[in-house]
Order: structure tokens, then sequence, then C-alpha cells
């Protein structure tokens, strides 16, 4: 999994950028050998007005599969970030157990065709007999 952070307008210093890290690391690394990459954006809205204005975009692909996108905005950049990790990895096990409860059925449903009861019956045994 490659992870990229990156820093729209300088607000992240680097325990900042070292808490981001540890934050995703923590949500997502349980997916690792499932991930492409993720990839967090961080910007100040407003710039130095203050508010609710830190946002925060979060984008993992998942291989073989869709990309989720997941975004957040609080006057707190940490807490945002927190808060966007977290969704994250709820946002990937979900995705991942139901792509894997779809390929569970396609392969139920292909084998069901081929080995289904009634392949064993015989089409002229099922004839009335003529006398």
């Amino acid at each position: 999994m490659k992870l990229s952070i990156t820093d729209r307008n300088d607000c992240l210093d680097s325990n900042s950028r070292e808490y981001a890290k540890r934050r995703l690391l923590f949500a997502l690394s349980r997916f690792d050998n499932k991930l492409d990459f993720v990839s967090l954006v961080v910007s100040d809205i407003n710039g130095p007005k203050g508010g609710v204005d830190k946002h925060c975009k979060l984008r993992v692909k998942i291989k073989r599969e869709s990309e989720i996108v997941v975004s957040d905005e609080d006057s707190d950049l940490l807490t945002c970030i927190a808060r966007v990790s977290e969704r994250a990895g709820r946002s990937v096990s979900r995705a991942i157990d139901r792509n894997r409860l779809a390929r569970r059925r396609s392969r139920t449903k292909d084998s069901a065709f081929q080995t289904g009861p009634w392949d064993a019956l015989d089409a002229d045994a099922m004839l009335p007999a003529t006398v």
C-alpha cells in the first residue's frame, strides 16, 4: 500500500503529518495487501480566518475494485484526520466484505448450474410408459 499525504495550504507541521500517518496506518493496515494506494489531501478553506475550514479528503484504491473517497470538514485538523481515517476503515471493510460475498454467490450459482439435481434425472425415465 502506497501512502501519500498532500498539504495544500501548509496546515500540517511534522507532528501533525506523523499523526496523520499513524491514524491512517492504524485504520487501514489490516487491508494492506488488498489496497493499491491511500491518498490524503489536507487543505485550509478560509485561510487564517478560522472557523470550520479544515478540509480532509481521503482516497483509497482497492486492488481490482473501486475507489473509496471520504471527506470531512472541521475546525480542528487532527479531529478531521481522525474522523476521516475511521470512516475510511469502516468503508473499506464493508466494500471488501461486499465483494467477497458477491464472488462467493457467483461461484455457487455457477456450480449449481453444472451439478444441479436435474442433471441426474433421465428425461426418458420421466415419460409415461406406452402400452
